[in-house]
């Protein structure tokens, strides 16, 4: 989990190349139309922590799991899953962005779909621009 990408809802005060769009998209249902279920990505980020932890990057967890409110340094994660689904949508397009040799993401908006069926489940689509600094 590399953290020093720029990611910003606005423009930055840097000269830079427009590289093109990153997108993900997230649900907590269990059977959405989405491949990316919030459930499969809290376990790949689960691990990346416990990597983290051995490595003496993050404090303790709490009774041998992964507390994730304020897990990750700064940014603290609170307890619901909408919160866990946004930090994870974050980093899975700098993921992305990094995949496409960007050194920022600018832009960055969120789209957030509630299931009418009975409000509990949740689309979330997070995307932006990625961009090259110039040098």
């Amino acid at each position: 989990m590399e953290r020093n990408m720029i990611v910003s809802t606005g423009d930055i005060n840097k000269d830079y190349e427009i590289i093109g769009p990153v997108y993900f998209q997230v649900s907590n249902k269990p059977e959405g139309f989405s491949p990316s279920t919030l459930s499969e990505y809290k376990e790949i980020y689960i691990k990346e922590v416990e990597q983290l932890k051995m490595s003496g990057k993050v404090e303790e967890v709490q009774n041998g799991s992964i507390k994730w409110e304020c897990v990750f340094g700064e940014w603290c994660l609170g307890q619901s899953s909408f919160e866990i689904a946004f930090f994870i949508a974050v980093e899975e397009i700098k993921k992305r962005g990094r995949m496409l040799g960007a050194d920022g993401i600018i832009f960055m908006r969120q789209d957030i779909d509630l299931d009418k069926e009975a409000f509990q489940y949740f689309y979330l689509q997070m995307y932006g621009t990625a961009v090259k600094i110039k040098r």
